[in-house]
């Protein structure tokens, strides 16, 4: 049996989709009612998952959009993990995919607000880090809804945790939560890059912030 394409290639492919899902990504996002300050994870990503696909099936982008996705080959030791948001190009390679992993910021609770950005750094960014998610391709994301509108002060918080946490994420020094190179003038998308263990070898976080 001859194998058509290789893994090299759709990664590449993907990689070249990351300009069109970040503009899917931001138009979604200006297209979704506002979150309630106490909203939860799972069901704000299950309605931005809807208005994605609406928008996608508009534009005509060429590929899957999927929520709460198995990952049934995570890296060596890792365990298995559901992606909030996938986006897979129509390809017959199930490992090659760009993960958004959704998290809560700055959550209202009565008094004062939590920032959670800790909880986004390891329950959040390190799954890409270690492999559990992403092991095969080069980029991945993290979208932060930031609950109470303040997406700056999520933003330092969120820059904070990673300077605490960058020898475990691999980041490299001085830490910077650097503009971002695919849509470098919205100031509420950052990147920061990372060297992984092993075969993993170097990964891209894109940090996209929405209030």
């Amino acid at each position: 049996m001859t194998v058509v394409g290789n893994p090299s290639q759709w990664i590449g492919l993907i990689d070249s989709l990351l300009p069109n899902i970040f503009q899917l990504v931001a138009a979604s996002w200006r297209a979704m009612p506002p979150l309630a300050p106490d909203a939860l994870e799972d069901p704000a990503t299950e309605a931005f998952c809807k208005v994605l696909r609406q928008n996608r099936n508009a534009s005509d982008l060429p590929f899957r959009i999927d929520t709460q996705m198995v990952e049934l080959e995570p890296a060596a030791g890792q365990d298995q993990g559901r992606l909030d948001i996938a986006f897979s190009p129509l390809v017959n390679r199930e490992d090659v995919y760009f993960c958004l992993e959704c998290k809560r910021l700055n959550v209202p609770q009565n008094p004062g607000v939590r920032t959670y950005a800790n909880e986004y750094v390891v329950f959040g960014m390190m799954r890409f880090v270690t492999g559990q998610y992403g092991a095969v391709v080069r980029h991945g994301g993290m979208l932060g809804y930031v609950l109470d509108g303040k997406v700056d002060a999520a933003i330092g918080n969120v820059l904070a945790a990673i300077v605490r946490h960058a020898t475990d994420l691999g980041t490299t020094q001085p830490v910077r939560l650097t503009p971002s190179s695919i849509e470098p003038t919205n100031p509420h998308m950052r990147e920061t890059p990372h060297q992984r263990g092993g075969t993993l070898g170097a990964f891209l976080i894109h940090h996209i912030f929405v209030a």
